[in-house]
């Protein structure tokens, strides 16, 4: 009888020493799993971090992105003014146009007075010369009239020697002095006209230099008016060309905005895909924590089910 006691006792040290490495590998399993729980946690508030940083970076792109819009929409503005100038360039252009148009009407005007001033001038010299002409046969007809009167004298003086006879001859040669005398006044007469006409002449000569002189300069200055037409036309095809520069600045950001925009939202599709995948993981996550929860379950039950065996 004391044997049997003896030979159980030994058997059921046997199987306690038998099933301690199932103990220990238990108490291990638990001590890693808890482990790897308190990891899983950690790992999840990381993939909680991330998700966040994400969420951040997307808020932060879309911003960006309204920023390029606005961008957009100014360099649009700008276009749009841009082509605004275009249509003042032509205007001024066709205004330049009428009025170099006018101005050349002026200068046409003014050549054709210039002409008229040449053909007064040669008219005033005519008639200069024949002022010249008239005062020379006024000087003859005094010098006629001269000779005239001394014919009648002498004819007086032939008359008186010829007695009773020589008086109707008399009364003829003092009518022919008194006819050279009158002719002698009427021409003095004519040549204090003539020198009339000569003073208003010589001030009506220095008037028409004096506006010939006026109209070239004007001719000058309407010359100088259509250069300068001709510079602003230039200055305005000068704006032209820095507006068509501006517009091809313009529409290359434009295009390079555009690219922008387009790499922004597939990085935000791509950033959306990488957030889709964190919470998928972040799911696994918590599958994983129930999961090690039904691990230390199952572990938990070992010791209890190998101290019944033991008793």
């Amino acid at each position: 009888m004391g044997y049997w006691k003896k030979a159980e006792k030994e058997l059921k040290r046997e199987k306690k020493d038998g099933l301690y490495p199932v103990v220990y590998v238990t108490e291990s399993l638990k001590d890693y799993q808890q482990e790897l729980v308190e990891k899983e946690v950690d790992s999840l508030r990381e993939l909680d971090l991330v998700n966040s940083s994400f969420q951040n970076v997307l808020s932060k792109s879309e911003s960006f992105q309204q920023q390029l819009q606005s961008f957009g929409q100014i360099f649009t503005n700008i276009n749009q003014v841009s082509k605004q100038f275009e249509e003042v360039k032509s205007d001024i252009s066709q205004s330049v146009n009428q009025a170099q148009g006018g101005v050349e009407d002026l200068k046409n005007s003014s050549k054709q007075v210039e002409s008229h001033f040449v053909e007064i001038e040669d008219t005033f010299q005519d008639f200069l010369e024949a002022v010249r002409n008239i005062k020379n046969c006024t000087r003859k007809i005094i010098t006629i009239a001269d000779q005239t009167n001394i014919l009648a004298l002498n004819a007086t003086i032939e008359a008186a020697r010829a007695g009773e006879q020589g008086k109707g001859f008399a009364v003829v040669a003092v009518e022919v002095k008194a006819l050279a005398d009158e002719i002698k006044k009427l021409v003095a007469e004519v040549n204090d006209s003539i020198g009339d006409v000569e003073e208003g002449t010589t001030k009506l000569s220095g008037s028409i230099d004096s506006s010939q002189a006026a109209l070239g300069e004007s001719l000058g200055k309407v010359d100088n008016t259509y250069a300068m037409f001709d510079k602003i036309t230039e200055a305005a095809e000068g704006a032209t060309s820095v507006q068509e520069e501006i517009s091809r600045t313009i529409m290359e950001s434009d295009e390079e905005l555009r690219a922008l925009q387009e790499f922004f939202d597939q990085t935000r599709e791509r950033y959306r895909d990488v957030m889709k995948h964190i919470n998928a993981a972040s799911k696994l996550g918590t599958m994983k924590s129930a999961m090690f929860e039904d691990v230390d379950n199952m572990l938990s039950q070992i010791a209890p089910m190998i101290a019944d065996y033991d008793s």
